[in-house]
């Protein structure tokens, strides 16, 4: 699953965000070479933690849009938004099967953060390195 592993081209030249990126892609995958289809207990902590480090990780890049009065931030957070509700369907899924992670829902999670990261995240990186559109926004 080579081209599943993180690469330098996902950074966003944001420390903070990309430690975090990093931390989603090493659990994901944890996930996928961890658990086997006996071992539910293992994959529900790894779901578990999945979830939770989503969850940190889309809060710090709203607050960081918000106070930057980022301009696509409804679509951004949308997007984010409906990741959660994938991935905790996908935990559904997996756990009512009382299985580990199928290989494919993973494969879905990681294309989804790479494309997510390399469009959306990048555009918004952008837009925070330009200095005169964080001027702009710290007059608002």
């Amino acid at each position: 699953m080579k081209d599943l592993e993180w690469k330098d081209e996902f950074l966003v030249g944001i420390p903070a965000i990309d430690f975090q990126h990093k931390k989603i892609f090493d659990c994901i995958a944890g996930i996928l070479g961890g658990p086997t289809d006996d071992d539910r207990l293992r994959a529900e902590a790894e779901i578990i933690k999945l979830l939770r480090l989503l969850q940190q990780h889309f809060a710090l890049e709203e607050s960081m849009m918000r106070k930057l009065c980022y301009p696509d931030y409804e679509r951004h957070i949308e997007e984010h938004r409906q990741f959660s509700a994938d991935v905790h369907d996908m935990a559904q899924r997996s756990l009512r099967k009382k299985a580990g992670v199928s290989h494919e829902a993973i494969s879905i999670a990681r294309k989804w953060l790479s494309e997510h990261i390399m469009s959306m995240d990048m555009d918004y990186a952008a837009f925070f390195a330009n200095p005169i559109r964080r001027q702009q926004a710290k007059r608002r």
